[in-house]
């Protein structure tokens, strides 16, 4: 980059570009300051992985950084890009393309010299690991306009949790109906229960009254489950002012999953129970989870329990179940616990409200981070 100490210099500098074209080339300036467009290029990310032996390796790759839409803030002279660039992204070496109105002339402030400016390059890297000053000044040299310049890396990995214990009140359990020994949930009109003779209830007047909600007479009763019963509900995707309600527990000696889907228009047709038969598939199957949890998570259904050791994911609305990398306990968790409640709050945060066997209790909180990111 060129290097330019001061305005003046800088005046020169537009003349002898002016006279640098031919003697037959009309050159016309204009006191237009500004950056009508900015885009990155390509980007260099460096991926630390370490491997059993706690061997490190840095892995480099490179991506395509005119993807990350940049927004131009023409009133508060502000550029930043609202969707950060990955974790690992390389910001010290950027190069980036500026374009402005009517060949003005763009500068960056040096980070270190106050009254030092560098002549924008493309072909130039570019330290954005803090905000930059650039300025442009009109062709004509009468004028200019600084902006900031931010480009925003992501610090924590996306798909990763960040789990911390907290020091808040254990939640009390809830008064049980008589009749009932165990509270699912549900919704704003329904709500689900398990009956001391382990039938299926539901209520339609916030608890007041119950009544059996899978009858006897269905052709899968015997697959209803009985023990270590968990229940969800969820908006259904694609479907206004739809419900999506999902039952698991343990039946014979398996895992049962049913569903009921829930139509809440006025007068639409009564919605009932079906048992998701798998029709002897058994791969991805949920297993047998004692004390078992299922929460909503990030359009996806995460189920808790048994040792709890592993976390079970199902995409499909409970059809499959399988592993993920991204949902881990604690890592100080303790296992030596006598049962485990879990709750998702409104900020996408995890809740898990630990009973060890001990007589103590725990509570930890963990989300997503990019997940919270939204809230940031």
């Amino acid at each position: 980059m060129r290097k330019i100490k001061s305005i003046c210099t800088l005046l020169a500098a537009l003349v002898i570009m002016a006279s640098c074209a031919s003697n037959d080339t009309e050159v016309t300036l204009y006191n237009d300051a500004a950056i009508t467009a900015f885009t990155l290029g390509k980007l260099n990310h460096y991926k630390v992985t370490e491997d059993a032996n706690g061997l490190t390796t840095i892995n480099i790759t490179s991506f395509t950084g005119s993807s990350y839409k940049f927004i131009i803030d023409q009133r508060e002279r502000k550029i930043y890009n609202n969707d950060s660039l990955p974790v690992g992204t390389d910001a010290a070496h950027v190069l980036c393309n500026i374009t402005t109105a009517k060949n003005g002339v763009a500068m960056f402030k040096d980070l270190k010299e106050e009254d030092t400016w560098y002549i924008y390059s493309s072909r130039d890297s570019i330290d954005f690991t803090q905000p930059r000053t650039v300025r442009v000044v009109s062709s004509d040299g009468n004028g200019y306009t600084d902006y900031d310049v931010r480009v925003n890396v992501h610090k924590q990995k996306g798909d990763t949790i960040e789990w911390e214990l907290m020091d808040v009140d254990f939640p009390s359990d809830p008064v049980l109906p008589q009749g009932i020994k165990q509270l699912l949930g549900g919704f704003t009109i329904e709500e689900y229960a398990l009956s001391d003779k382990n039938k299926l209830m539901v209520s339609y007047d916030q608890g007041m009254t119950w009544t059996q909600d899978i009858p006897d007479t269905h052709e899968d009763i015997d697959e209803v489950p009985t023990k270590d019963v968990a229940l969800v509900t969820y908006p259904m995707n694609m479907a206004d002012r739809t419900m999506y309600v999902l039952m698991a527990g343990t039946c014979n000696g398996s895992t049962s999953v049913w569903r009921k889907i829930v139509d809440l228009d006025w007068g639409a047709p009564e919605s009932s129970w079906s048992y998701m038969d798998r029709a002897g598939e058994e791969e991805f199957d949920l297993p047998v989870l004692s004390n078992l949890s299922l929460v909503y998570y990030d359009k996806s259904i995460l189920a808790f329990g048994g040792d709890y050791k592993t976390i079970y994911q199902s995409r499909d609305n409970g059809i499959t179940w399988k592993t993920n990398k991204a949902y881990v306990m604690p890592k100080d968790f303790n296992y030596q616990v006598e049962s485990v409640k879990v709750a998702v709050d409104e900020e996408d945060y995890i809740w898990l409200y630990c009973k060890l066997i001990n007589g103590d209790k725990q509570v930890w909180r963990g989300r997503l981070n990019r997940l919270g990111w939204f809230y940031q």
